[in-house]
C-alpha cells in the first residue's frame, strides 16, 4: 500500500509540473514586426494596379465599363499616384477596385487577393454579426496609404544602400516618396505578382513578383511608430473616420467592433504560424494564401528568449540555434535538404544527452525483464495478491528485496519522465519556432507544415502529382508511425521470446492486471505520439521518425549488453 501510494503521489506531482511545464514552453516569438511583415501577404487590400493599357481596356469592357466609370467619379479607379490637388503623378499605374454590392447591401470584393482572409474572415463575419460595414472608398484610401507608405520605405531603402528605414507618416498619414521616384516607376514595380490580380486569364496562378514595391514593403500596414501591431492602420482609420470627403467620415468607417474583428482575424491568422526564432537575419517561410511569400523575420537572441521564459533560454532557443546553424552550414540557401541534415544532427544531439540521463533507467527496465522468471515464481507464490492484502504486502516486501538485490530503482522511471517531458515540449516548440525550417521543401513537402493540413487539402491543384507534397506527407507519416510502433512494441516482442524458454506458471491475478495496465499505457503512448505527428509540424514528424530508430538501434545494444552480462554471471 505504501508502495502504491508514493508511486501515485510521484505520478501526480509528474502530471502537475508537466502541465505546468506545457504551458510555458509554448511561448511565441514572434514579435509585433514579426506579425506586421507575416500579416500582409494574407491580407492586401482590396484594390488591383494596372498599366494605362490594361486600364483602357476595363473602360471599354461591356461587363466592367459602367463600374470603372462610377469608381472614377468617385476617385476609386484612374492614376494610382496623385497630388494633393488630384493630378497624375505618374501616368502608368492606374487603379480599379472590383466588387459586387449584394441585395441586402452586402459587399463583396471580387478581387483574388481579398478572397483568402478579408472577405469570407472579416467582412463575411462582420456583416453576418450585424456590424455595419465600411465603404468601398474606407477600403479603396486604406491601400491609397499603404501603397504611398511602401512607395515611401522602397526610395528612402534605395537611398541608404538597402538599410532598413522607419516610416514617420505625416499627420495626413500621407508620407509620399518624391514625386521623381514616383514617376519613374511602373506597374511591374508595385504588383506582387506578375499578374496584376495574382491569377492569368486562363485561370493559372503567375509567377510572384520578388521585387516588387508592394511584396516587400507593404507589411507597413501593419506595424507602428512604436513597433505596436496596426498602430499605421489605426491612424488611417482615424483620418479617414474624421474626413468630410464622400464615402468616408463617421457613417463611412468602420466601427470600434468592426476594427477589433478585423485585428483578431488577421492576428489569428498571423498566430498560427510561429516560426520566428531567427538566428541569422534574412527571409523566412511559405505565407500568404498561396504559400509563395518570404517575408523578413527579425534576428532574436538568447537573451531575448530568457525573457520569454526560463525554459524557453535554456532548452527552446538552443534547439533552433542548432537547426539554424546546421542547416546553413549544410545549405546556405534553405532548399530543404539542409533542413534534414539538421533534423539528423539535432535528433542525435538531443537523443545523446537523454540517453546519458536515462541510460540507468533503460538499464532498470531491461533487467527488470530479465527477471520476469523470478517476478512470475514470486507471483505465483502468492497467487490471491489481487484481494488479499497481507499477501499483497509480502509480494511487495519481496519483490523490492529483489529490485535491491539487482540494483533496480523503479521510481528511477518516474524521475525520467519528469527529465524526458519538459525536453519532448521544448523541443516540439524548438522546431515548431525554427525559422530555417519554414524555408525550403523537401519533395514539395513544407517542413512547416502539419502533415494533416496537407493529407487533407485534396483540393490543392495537382495534389496527386506531388506538387504539394502530399504523397511525400503520407510517406512520412506512414513511416514515423510504423518506426514509433516497433520501437515501442520491439522490447515486448523480446520480453515475450524470453518468457517462451522459461517453465509456465499458474497466472496471477495481481500480476495479469498489472500487465494490462503497462499494454494500455504503451498503446496510449504510442497512439499518441503518432496522433501528435500527424498534427504538429511535418519537422516534428521527421524528428520522431529518427528519435524512432535511435530508439531501436538503443533497445538492440542494450540486449546486447545484458546477453554479455548474463554469460558473465553463468560462468
Amino acid at each position: 500500500m505504501k508502495h502504491n501510494k508514493k508511486t501515485k503521489l510521484l505520478g501526480f506531482g509528474a502530471l502537475l509540473l508537466g502541465g505546468a511545464l506545457l504551458s510555458s514552453c509554448t511561448a511565441n516569438f514572434c514579435n509585433a514586426e514579426d506579425q506586421a511583415h507575416m500579416a500582409y501577404p494574407y491580407e492586401q487590400g482590396v484594390t488591383i494596379y494596372v498599366d494605362k493599357e490594361n486600364f483602357q481596356a476595363l473602360e471599354a469592357d461591356e461587363n466592367l465599363s459602367k463600374l470603372i466609370a462610377e469608381e472614377k467619379e468617385r476617385g476609386i479607379a484612374g492614376p494610382a499616384f496623385v497630388d494633393d490637388e488630384g493630378n497624375a503623378l505618374n501616368d502608368n499605374i492606374y487603379k480599379y477596385v472590383p466588387y459586387e454590392l449584394g441585395a441586402k447591401g452586402q459587399i463583396t470584393f471580387t478581387a483574388s487577393k481579398a478572397k483568402g482572409l478579408l472577405q469570407p474572415n472579416v467582412i463575411d463575419s462582420a456583416f453576418s454579426s450585424g456590424y455595419a460595414i465600411p465603404s468601398v472608398e474606407y477600403w479603396a484610401s486604406i491601400d491609397d496609404f499603404v501603397l504611398n507608405a511602401a512607395t515611401y520605405l522602397a526610395e528612402q531603402t534605395e537611398k541608404n544602400s538597402g538599410s532598413a528605414v522607419a516610416y514617420s507618416p505625416t499627420a495626413e498619414g500621407r508620407n509620399k516618396a518624391s514625386t521623381e521616384y514616383i514617376a519613374s516607376l511602373t506597374v511591374e514595380n508595385i504588383n506582387p505578382y506578375v499578374e496584376p490580380d495574382e491569377y492569368d486569364a486562363e485561370g493559372k496562378l503567375s509567377d510572384p513578383n520578388p521585387e516588387s514595391i508592394l511584396r516587400n514593403y507593404g507589411y507597413v500596414k501593419f506595424t507602428g511608430e512604436h513597433g505596436e501591431f496596426m498602430g499605421y492602420y489605426n491612424q488611417w482609420a482615424n483620418i479617414l473616420y474624421g474626413s468630410n470627403e464622400p464615402g468616408l467620415g463617421m457613417d463611412n468607417c468602420p466601427t470600434q467592433d468592426f476594427l477589433t474583428a478585423y485585428q483578431n482575424a488577421v492576428l489569428n491568422q498571423v498566430n498560427a504560424n510561429r516560426s520566428c526564432i531567427a538566428t541569422q537575419d534574412g527571409l523566412f517561410g511559405h505565407y500568404g494564401a498561396h504559400k509563395d511569400w518570404e517575408v523578413d523575420i527579425s534576428k532574436k537572441s538568447w537573451g531575448y528568449a530568457w525573457g520569454l521564459g526560463f525554459l524557453e533560454g535554456l532548452l527552446v532557443y538552443p534547439v533552433s540555434w542548432l537547426v539554424d546553424t546546421f542547416a546553413y552550414s549544410f545549405d546556405p540557401l534553405l532548399s530543404g535538404v539542409g533542413q534534414i541534415g539538421a533534423l539528423i544532427l539535432v535528433t542525435l544531439i538531443v537523443r545523446g544527452l537523454l540517453l546519458l540521463v536515462t541510460f540507468p533507467t533503460t538499464m532498470d527496465t531491461q533487467k527488470m525483464q530479465a527477471l520476469q522468471p523470478e517476478l512470475a515464481k514470486l507471483q505465483a507464490k502468492y497467487p490471491n495478491s489481487n484481494t488479499n492484502q497481507a499477501e499483497k504486502a509480502r509480494m511487495a516486501q519481496e519483490q523490492m528485496a529483489l529490485y535491491k538485490r539487482h540494483k533496480i530503482h523503479p521510481f528511477r522511471q518516474i524521475l525520467v519522465l519528469i527529465i524526458q517531458f519538459p525536453v519532448f515540449i521544448c523541443v516540439w516548440s524548438g522546431l515548431q519556432g525554427s525559422a530555417a525550417l519554414s524555408s525550403g521543401a523537401v519533395l514539395n513537402l513544407n517542413l512547416s507544415d502539419t502533415i494533416s493540413s496537407i493529407l487533407f487539402d485534396v483540393s490543392a491543384p495537382h495534389w496527386y502529382y506531388n506538387t504539394t507534397g502530399w504523397w511525400t506527407a503520407l510517406i512520412l507519416f506512414i513511416l514515423m508511425a510504423a518506426i514509433q510502433i516497433m520501437s515501442m512494441l520491439l522490447p515486448r516482442i523480446i520480453q515475450k521470446i524470453q518468457l517462451k524458454k522459461q517453465p509456465k506458471l499458474a497466472k496471477n491475478p495481481a500480476a495479469t492486471s498489472q500487465q494490462k495496465q503497462m499494454k494500455w499505457v504503451s498503446i496510449f503512448i504510442m497512439g499518441f505520439t503518432i496522433l501528435m505527428g500527424f498534427f504538429l509540424p511535418s519537422a516534428m514528424a521527421v524528428y520522431w521518425l529518427i528519435g524512432g530508430l535511435i530508439s531501436i538501434a538503443q533497445t538492440g545494444i542494450t540486449q546486447l549488453v545484458m546477453a554479455k552480462a548474463r554469460k558473465k554471471r553463468t560462468k
